[in-house]
């Protein structure tokens, strides 16, 4: 096993630019050649081939000094037989099956034209390998937005809650929004439905006196919040709609992330027995996420100071009490004075790439 590494590595190696092959030259003289090439990486035989392949020293193989094209494989099909491989596969009968399954077949029946890999590589010769059905492919573009001030952008989802039984769910429908993190609307039903969405977003933006064309929503392309309803719902309030690019997952995080942190509470339930259970839950917890969470990705505010504008205040008093901390004692801080979490001034979904300089 080790020659068959060593002789793995030398292949590796062969192909050295003659550069490099050159700068070994240059060093030989003074270190001698197994010095030069250890220092380079390169193992002495493979500088060796190279230095002869440089100088016209290696030997042409004999089918390449003759001219002669070189003896195919006895176990080559010959060009009748791949043919004959072709019209079986291709024939209306195995026309929408697999190799696999056309080989299985064939075997069942006493015939054996050639091998899986051979039937596979002489489709792939002929152009005929690949999906038999293959979906278009989308070119959705990656969502792009940014919130610098409440109700700019919202992101809304719904997650299932389970019921009183196995395959029984309420509908939690969920509105936040993405510069303060607070939730603005929220419902539980029974069925998952556009009209139970629009009615939330309407009710919700009007509550919160959202201006014609001042509010981006987004979400994924699920069944409701790619319907006709919510589409002229969006119209009729000048909203405009952001939506997840198609099997990605991460393109709506924000919402995810609000589930997660309601789902993983220790006073989480097994199950809601009624959908009155599952209100009052939901009614504790947004009032303890809105006003006593103290979330990390807004600077340690709770979502109810960031959105009603209180962050600049409340950083000064922070800092205010770490400046008092640090005065008496300043060997208690290593790194200097301390600053609390900033807020941040910009929150995105898919922030741009920066570029390398």
């Amino acid at each position: 096993m080790l020659g068959v590494a060593r002789r793995s590595a030398d292949r590796r190696q062969r192909d050295l630019p003659d550069g490099l092959v050159a700068e070994i030259e240059s060093w030989i003289p003074r270190v001698g050649i197994e010095c030069a090439c250890t220092s380079f990486g390169v193992r002495p035989r493979t500088w060796r081939y190279h230095r002869a392949k440089r100088q016209g020293e290696l030997p042409l193989r004999p089918s390449r000094a003759t001219g002669q094209p070189r003896r195919p494989h006895p176990a080559k099909l010959d060009p009748d037989e791949e043919h004959a491989v072709l019209d079986v596969v291709c024939s209306d009968r195995f026309a929408d099956a697999g190799v696999t399954e056309i080989w299985a077949t064939l075997l069942d029946e006493g015939t054996y034209l050639c091998s899986e890999s051979t039937m596979h590589r002489i489709l792939g010769d002929h152009g005929l390998a690949g999906q038999r059905r293959q979906r278009e492919p989308h070119n959705h573009p990656k969502p792009r937005v940014v919130a610098t001030a409440p109700n700019m952008v919202w992101v809304w989802d719904i997650s299932r809650l389970p019921g009183p039984h196995q395959g029984i769910w309420f509908y939690l429908y969920t509105v936040w929004d993405l510069w303060s993190r607070k939730t603005v609307g929220w419902c539980i039903d029974a069925a998952e439905t556009a009209q139970v969405a629009h009615k939330l977003i309407d009710t919700t933006a009007r509550r919160e006196g959202v201006d014609r064309h001042q509010l981006i929503i987004h979400s994924d392309r699920g069944a409701q919040m790619t319907s006709g309803t919510l589409t002229e719902l969006y119209d009729t309030l000048g909203i405009r709609r952001s939506l997840s690019r198609p099997r990605v997952s991460n393109d709506n995080p924000h919402a995810e992330a609000g589930f997660k942190t309601l789902k993983y509470r220790p006073d989480w339930p097994v199950r809601f027995a009624t959908s009155e259970q599952a209100i009052a839950h939901c009614e504790t917890f947004f009032a303890w996420y809105n006003t006593q969470h103290h979330h990390s990705g807004i600077g340690l505010l709770t979502p109810n100071d960031r959105h009603a504008g209180n962050g600049a205040a409340i950083m000064t008093a922070r800092q205010h009490v770490l400046d008092t901390a640090f005065d008496r004692h300043p060997e208690r801080f290593p790194n200097g004075r301390p600053s609390p979490p900033e807020q941040p001034a910009r929150v995105w979904i898919n922030p741009p790439t920066p570029q390398t300089k």
